[in-house]
């Protein structure tokens, strides 16, 4: 069942580049105001958010969506699918209670590959957790995995290894868009190593 909750780390031979987003917020009006994001309306945020994801993610690339992705009904938010390039992935965030109540017709339709509330992927031997909520310690965590989150808007900083790729978090790029691997890996050289647990002793 691809869409239950799983702990079970896969590797991703990385033959496509692979891309991180969370928030998109489709359909809702009020993260305009919210997040002051920069937009008139929430048509002219939809589709600067579908453009600028085709401009960023190419048919053969993989892109995870880590939470709370559309606001809008079944049907609205399969249309805005339709239109996105790339294999894309969900993980749920807390306010993606639609796409929860029928999963399976997302993945009948091959809008999302997957569907799950918390993923661990592993790519090129680097360990990457991914999940809505920004954590303090995660699955090897103190062997220097990633963790990538959204929720917080920009406003829970980075911590260790670990980094929010909202939308609306500007701790990568300030472009409403997906970030790519390499931009992560480029950004965690420059993080901290922090440990906060004894699983090495």
């Amino acid at each position: 069942m691809p869409w239950l909750l799983s702990y079970v780390e896969y590797e991703i031979t990385q033959l496509n580049n692979i891309f991180f987003c969370s928030d998109n917020h489709y359909g809702h009006k009020n993260i305009i105001l919210y997040s002051q994001r920069p937009f008139s309306d929430v048509e002219e945020m939809n589709e600067t958010l579908i453009e600028n994801h085709n401009k960023t993610v190419k048919p053969n690339d993989i892109c995870y969506h880590l939470g709370d992705f559309s606001f809008m009904q079944e049907k609205e938010t399969k249309t805005i699918l339709r239109r996105l390039n790339g294999t894309n992935h969900l993980i749920y965030g807390n306010h993606d209670k639609m796409i929860m109540k029928n999963p399976n017709s997302f993945i009948g339709q091959q809008l999302f590959k997957s569907i799950k509330h918390y993923d661990l992927i592993k790519v090129n031997g680097q360990k990457i957790v991914l999940f809505h909520f920004g954590c303090r310690v995660w699955d090897a965590s103190h062997k220097g995995s990633f963790m990538l989150y959204g929720h917080s808007h920009g406003s829970l900083p980075p911590f260790g290894k670990s980094v929010d790729v909202g939308f609306d978090a500007k701790f990568i790029t300030p472009e409403y868009r997906p970030v790519s691997l390499d931009e992560v890996e480029k950004f965690m050289k420059n993080q901290p190593f922090e440990k906060v647990d004894h699983h090495d002793e």
